[in-house]
């Protein structure tokens, strides 16, 4: 299944191909691994879909299933500071 995530510090959109049993929390690190953000601070990052986190222990099929994510939907890479 393909998907988008943009990030809305940068605007940039991250285009993935994901499979239906591959976890959020997988994908997140994916994307903090290849986008090699910074640890300057410690960060927590989710994923939002339709105004909705994802939770990170659901697969892309319970996403598809729960929350009715669809082939080409955009997700957003949401950040937080933790502590701060």
């Amino acid at each position: 299944m393909r998907l988008s995530v943009e990030d809305p510090r940068t605007g940039k959109l991250i285009k993935l191909e994901v499979k239906d049993n591959q976890l959020i929390r997988s994908i997140l690190d994916y994307i903090i691994k290849q986008k090699q953000f910074s640890n300057s601070e410690e960060r927590s990052y989710s994923l939002i879909f339709n105004n909705k986190e994802l939770p990170n222990s659901i697969t892309i099929k319970d996403a598809i299933h729960k929350f009715d994510l669809k082939e080409g939907d955009k997700l957003i890479l949401w950040t937080r500071v933790i502590g701060g």
